[in-house]
């Protein structure tokens, strides 16, 4: 990735496909073509918000190197992709991005 594609503010840079669909798709020339004549965004990098209505936000925590047994994590989801996030997998499994 080049140095004028990084977009400051966003951790992860790129959008792998989530492991948990059965389908995946990936952005092609003719499309990139297509917006660069009609003078479109290819990417739509505006956050967005999602309301859900959870039952609880209270996480059991079975990890053994985790010095705790309940977490609370109000959100689902995040911008910020960093690498070393123990909730992407679960980002993911819920259909978000996991960066």
């Amino acid at each position: 990735m080049a140095a004028e594609d990084f977009i400051k503010g966003r951790g992860a840079q790129s959008n792998i496909s989530n492991k948990f669909h059965e389908h995946s798709h990936e952005t092609r020339d003719d499309f990139l073509n297509y917006c660069a004549t009609e003078g479109e965004e290819p990417e739509n990098s505006r956050t967005t918000i999602i309301e859900t209505f959870p039952k609880t936000i209270v996480n059991k925590v079975a990890s053994p190197d985790v010095g705790m047994d309940f977490s609370l994590n109000p959100y689902q989801g995040c911008e910020h992709g960093c690498i070393y996030c123990y909730a992407r997998n679960s980002h993911e499994y819920w259909g978000y991005s996991a960066g």
